[in-house]
C-alpha cells in the first residue's frame, strides 16, 4: 500500500538513498562496516591524485595470466589477474572478443574442476550470481593456480586486508598459500 504525501513539507523524501538502501538489503551494493578506518574516509587534494595514480599502477601488475588450449578451442580465451580486476576475453573469431573485467572485492565464489590434463574454473560475482562466468580448457596447473590465487584474494578482502603494499612475489605465495583448500 502506497502512502501519499499531502505536501512537500512532511517529510523529505531522498530517493537515492532509498534506492541505495534496497541495493544494499538485496547484496548488489556492499555495506559498509562500522569500523571507522583511515582508508574508509574520503581523501581530499593531493592524497586522492596519488592515490589514484598508485590504483593505476597497481591495476598494471598482472599477478597470473593464462591462455585456453588450442586445438580445443579454435579462438583462445585469455584469463588475466591483477591486483584490482580479473579480466576475461573471450574469443569468437578473428579480431573479436567479448572483454569482461570484475573487480576482486565483487566476487564472491571460485570453483575449479580438474582432470588429470586440463581444468576449468567458473567465478560467480555480485553482479553475475545467476550465470558464473566460467573459462575452460586451461592447462590443470593454471586451472589450480587461478582458483587459488582468487580465492585468496576473497578471503584477504573479507578480512579487509590491503594488499596495496605487498611485494608481488610475495603476494602471488602469500595468496596461493592462502586459497589452497585441504585435498590440494
Amino acid at each position: 500500500m502506497a502512502r501519499k504525501f499531502r505536501s512537500s513539507e512532511d517529510t523529505n523524501l531522498d530517493i537515492f538513498e532509498a534506492i541505495k538502501r534496497a541495493f544494499m538489503r538485496r547484496g548488489f551494493v556492499r555495506q559498509k562496516s562500522n569500523k571507522t578506518s583511515p582508508k574508509r574516509t574520503l581523501p581530499t587534494g593531493i592524497f586522492r591524485k596519488k592515490r589514484l595514480m598508485a590504483v593505476t599502477l597497481d591495476s598494471h601488475d598482472i599477478l597470473f595470466k593464462a591462455n585456453t588450449i588450442f586445438p580445443f578451442t579454435l579462438f583462445p580465451d585469455t584469463v588475466v589477474v591483477d591486483r584490482e580486476k580479473v579480466t576475461f576475453v573471450s574469443r569468437y573469431f578473428f579480431g573479436t572478443a567479448k572483454v569482461t573485467s570484475i573487480p576482486i572485492r565483487d566476487i564472491l565464489s571460485v570453483e575449479a574442476d580438474i582432470g588429470p590434463f586440463f581444468g576449468s574454473v567458473h567465478t560467480s560475482s555480485r553482479y553475475f550470481i545467476t550465470v558464473p562466468h566460467s573459462i575452460n580448457w586451461l592447462w590443470r596447473h593454471n586451472a589450480i593456480q587461478l582458483q587459488r590465487l582468487l580465492q585468496g584474494y576473497i578471503i584477504a578482502n573479507e578480512q579487509e586486508i590491503d594488499c596495496a603494499d605487498i611485494e608481488k612475489g610475495k603476494l602471488i605465495s602469500m595468496l596461493n598459500d592462502l586459497g589452497q583448500g585441504a585435498s590440494n
